[in-house]
């Protein structure tokens, strides 16, 4: 028994991805992975106002909504009064790892996950106290680098540098973590063909969690067990072939076999990394390809058109006892022959 548990040790396994979970403590937002390395103001304006502030610290985040002048000399004699009226006028939903909130036709979506997330739809947006390496990629795409902190920054509508950073209308900004910096996924978001990404961590809906990127994909479960896997998948048919981020966020032997099925037919695996991140060079078949890391297992999925789809991961394992008895049956041949051959 004890070679046995030996042998065990020696199986990889991919360890479950984690999620974040979003709180609100002293009117602050506070969660495990957003805040972590960003710091700053960001200003939000609609229609001409500068209707809100969102202010990252190194701990949590401070949504502050900007009142006319003399509602401001009010609700300075009396911050619990600012704090009520916060809460009343900006409905700020939390679902687990995810965070929305709507105030004067701005909308902010804030993610706690590895991959850390934030979108921000309002007439323009301001970056401001960005104390950074500020990297310009293309006219769409800002990088902002420090120490081991890197995010990218990218909208639809130039973006402008000065003192400040502007963005207008839509702003997106992701923050790998250190393993998905070895993906080179920076290609995918600049070309917008990655779709969107969806976590698993247990067998029920509230251990899930999708981000939708480009395209307006939603991604849905439909069935989480121990062996399949099954997901809807729904995006933007005028947005064209996506690339879908999988993390399979249970603990899986990676030497385990799996297949892949989308709509019914078995999916192939792209030939290499930069083949995956071209959706529609083959045809109308999907392709996958997979990522084995320390945080777990990444199955990277493209989508050569959208509509509705159903894709379903099934994890065909070989028969473990069976396998340890081979092994420990060869180690002892190997034993036996080694003591004979000592012995002549």
């Amino acid at each position: 028994m004890k070679y046995i548990a030996f042998l065990l040790l020696l199986l990889p396994l991919a360890y479950a991805m984690d999620l974040g979970s979003f709180e609100i403590e002293d009117g602050k937002l506070v969660g495990k992975y957003l805040p972590a390395g960003l710091e700053g103001k960001i200003l939000c304006y609609s229609n001409g106002k500068h209707i809100m502030d969102i202010i990252y610290k190194n701990d949590s985040i401070e949504i502050s909504i900007q009142f006319f002048d003399a509602f401001q000399k009010i609700i300075k004699r009396d911050p619990f009064l600012k704090e009520e009226i916060q809460k009343a006028l900006i409905p700020i939903k939390i679902k687990g790892a995810s965070v929305t909130l709507e105030y004067e036709n701005c909308i902010v979506e804030l993610h706690d996950t590895p991959t850390r997330f934030l979108k921000i739809c309002s007439d323009k947006i301001v970056f401001s106290e960005m104390n950074y390496n500020i990297e310009r990629v293309d006219k769409n795409m800002v990088k902002l680098k420090k120490e081991n902190f890197t995010a990218t920054l990218i909208s639809d509508s130039p973006i402008e540098i000065n003192e400040n950073i502007i963005a207008y209308d839509e702003v997106m900004l992701v923050s790998f973590s250190y393993v998905e910096e070895e993906i080179p996924l920076e290609e995918a978001f600049k070309n917008r063909v990655i779709g969107g990404e969806f976590t698993i961590i247990g067998y029920d809906e509230n251990s899930t969690h999708y981000i939708s990127y480009f395209g307006n994909i939603t991604i849905s479960p439909l069935k989480l067990e121990k062996r399949e896997i099954l997901l809807k998948i729904k995006g933007d048919i005028k947005g064209g072939g996506k690339v879908i981020k999988i993390n399979i966020g249970k603990k899986v032997c990676l030497s385990d076999n799996f297949l892949i099925k989308y709509d019914g037919n078995v999916v192939k695996e792209a030939s290499n990394f930069e083949d995956i991140l071209n959706p529609d060079d083959d045809g109308l078949n999907a392709e996958y390809y997979k990522l084995e890391s320390k945080e777990g297992l990444f199955i990277l999925l493209s989508i050569p058109h959208f509509s509705e789809h159903k894709l379903s991961i099934c994890f065909i394992t070989e028969n473990i006892h069976m396998k340890i008895v081979s092994m420990a049956f060869g180690i002892l041949v190997i034993l036996l022959a080694t003591f004979y051959i000592l012995r002549s």
